[in-house]
């Protein structure tokens, strides 16, 4: 029907998007420019026909002010981005958001760690200072506390040495530790300290960037639980804040496809052979009344939010493909996992993410993303060598010719080694070939020539962030 009915989360998202026409002056001036009158805004086709926005073409065009929704007293706290993408953007955040954020995640925290009953020395290691992803989740967890989650919270930030000290200092007078980091900060803290954090039951909660099976299960192994449920991802954005989580039901689907090229093409839309790197996007559960996603024609997702500064098909650069729990349950069914699909709410939503794409080089034309790389520096084998962080450039001669190379982090104590270069080499290509079609156009007309560069770099090189999130695009 066309008029979203009052139980359907688009009913939501259409009067939301009525409130921000009517109080924030930004939104209402781009609907003059484009000449869209407010009252027309009346159908959820009205709202599909609406401008997409987006960071360069919103945000930044606007003085903080005139994105609000009401007066200065609203804004509980500004801090930016992390600018990993480029330069640090800065962003208004209220009580709605921290309502919204604590919702989803007190979900996440009562399943994989049950600190509604359970002590829970809770590690923020996402940097505080101006940037959001530990003011926002410090906001969070305070909030978790006062609806009695037994949560002690510590902000370290991310040197593992600090981290650790903590650990040392607290944990023993609590059930739990929760760790809250970007994967490269919670595996240099298993490389350092695996030893002091297998004395205690830990649970790693990630964000930041998408993590493989591979990764998960290599965590699992340095916790001392190969078979356990201590990793959980999260997905949100500066921008648009916490949109998703995985579920015990979401880790169990992505562990099984990662296992059966069958049930990964049924899930994520791509099989695989027994040669190739596994590829999947995240796979999350997300509330559409916080969060309202829509794909585009081009696979982008585009955000609806609330909040101090609300926004609009707001397009991150991630696409991706939002599911309902009763198509999920129908693909496990057809693919012989009826277990599996018992564990899906049918009327729950949920999200894949296939990553972001803001920030690529380009060679020969080919626009080249980090996820690209991710699965071959991550993979399994390679596990023992490399920390996980890398760095991929075009680099271009004196002639002009282009070079595709590959910066990867050795972990600590470790040199450089040819054989662990060509095998990170060949995994590169086999990845590189399996996710770009143009890529291996040019592969099978350049040969040699089209393949990148490997050097490995020494734990804690020039370029590899330990203090904040890694750029692995240049």
């Amino acid at each position: 029907m066309n008029q979203a009915d009052r139980h359907d989360p688009t009913h939501t998202a259409l009067r939301l998007v009525q409130s921000i026409a009517l109080s924030v002056p930004a939104y209402r001036r781009l609907l003059a420019e484009h000449g869209i009158e407010i009252d027309a805004i009346a159908t959820m086709t009205d709202l599909a026909r609406l401008p997409t926005t987006s960071k360069d073409t919103y945000r930044r065009t606007n003085i903080l002010s005139d994105l609000q929704a009401g007066g200065p007293e609203e804004v509980e706290t500004i801090a930016s981005s992390a600018g990993s993408s480029g330069t640090p953007t800065f962003w208004s955040r209220g009580q709605r958001s921290t309502d919204h954020g604590a919702a989803m995640f007190g979900h996440v925290l009562r399943e994989c760690a049950d600190t509604e009953h359970r002590t829970t020395l809770a590690l923020v290691t996402f940097p505080l200072g101006p940037y959001i992803g530990g003011a926002f989740m410090y906001a969070m967890l305070l909030e978790l506390r006062k609806r009695g989650h037994r949560l002690s919270i510590a902000t370290p930030g991310m040197d593992p040495d600090v981290i650790a000290e903590v650990v040392s200092e607290a944990a023993d007078g609590y059930q739990q530790i929760v760790i809250f980091a970007y994967p490269p900060i919670a595996r240099d803290l298993l490389d350092t300290h695996g030893e002091l954090l297998r004395r205690h039951d830990v649970v790693i909660i990630v964000g930041g960037e998408p993590v493989s099976e591979a990764w998960r299960s290599l965590v699992h192994g340095m916790l001392g639980d190969p078979d356990g449920d201590r990793v959980r991802v999260v997905y949100g954005a500066t921008d648009v804040g916490f949109v998703g989580y995985e579920t015990a039901a979401t880790t169990a689907i992505r562990s099984a496809a990662a296992e059966d090229s069958a049930l990964n093409g049924a899930i994520f839309g791509t099989e695989y052979a027994d040669e190739d790197v596994v590829q999947q996007p995240a796979f999350v559960q997300y509330r559409p009344e916080f969060t309202y996603i829509e794909v585009d024609s081009d696979g982008y997702l585009l955000f609806t939010v609330g909040g101090v500064l609300p926004l609009v098909r707001y397009r991150v650069n991630d696409r991706g493909h939002t599911l309902v729990g009763s198509e999920v349950r129908d693909r496990l069914v057809d693919a012989g996992y009826s277990a599996l699909a018992e564990d899906i709410d049918p009327n729950a939503h949920y999200l894949l993410v296939f990553g972001r794409t803001d920030v690529a080089a380009i060679y020969s034309a080919v626009n080249i993303y980090p996820d690209y790389f991710r699965p071959a520096v991550e993979h399994i084998s390679l596990a023992t060598r490399l920390t996980g962080r890398f760095i991929a450039r075009c680099e271009t001669d004196s002639d002009q010719r282009q070079t595709l190379t590959l910066d990867a982090e050795l972990r600590p104590t470790l040199e450089s080694d040819p054989d662990t270069a060509e095998q990170l080499r060949q995994l590169s290509i086999a990845s590189l070939r399996q996710l770009s079609a143009e890529y291996r156009i040019v592969h099978d007309q350049k040969g040699h020539d089209a393949e990148p560069v490997v050097r490995l770099r020494p734990f804690r090189s020039a370029g590899f962030v330990t203090g904040g999130k890694q750029k692995s695009i240049d």
